[in-house]
């Protein structure tokens, strides 16, 4: 009989299965930067640029912007501002009640 503890998955990757903190955690944080990445993407077409254009403007390579469009890492908020003027917004940082 396979277990968690025992399973082949399990093995490779420790705690694999288990809902903690830092599980949830890292998932917020996975949702947050995709959903960073959409609205970057969003505003760039929205705006006819492309990837390699945006890029230029806010002093990034093109794969590092495809890669934060994708959910990848998280941005600095020297990133965040250059890429705003990049795409003639300002950056607004809010923090609003939890649901």
């Amino acid at each position: 009989m396979v277990t968690e503890q025992n399973s082949p998955h399990e093995r490779w990757v420790p705690g694999a299965g288990r809902d903690n903190e830092e599980v949830r955690a890292g998932r917020e944080e996975a949702r947050l930067a995709f959903e960073l990445g959409t609205a970057v993407r969003k505003r760039r077409l929205a705006l006819g640029l492309t990837q390699e254009e945006l890029a230029r403007r806010a002093g990034l390579t093109q794969p590092a912007l495809s890669r934060l469009e994708s959910g990848g890492p998280t941005p600095t908020i020297g990133v965040l501002d250059r890429l705003a003027h990049a795409l003639g917004a300002k950056l607004k940082v809010e923090f609003t009640d939890a649901a």
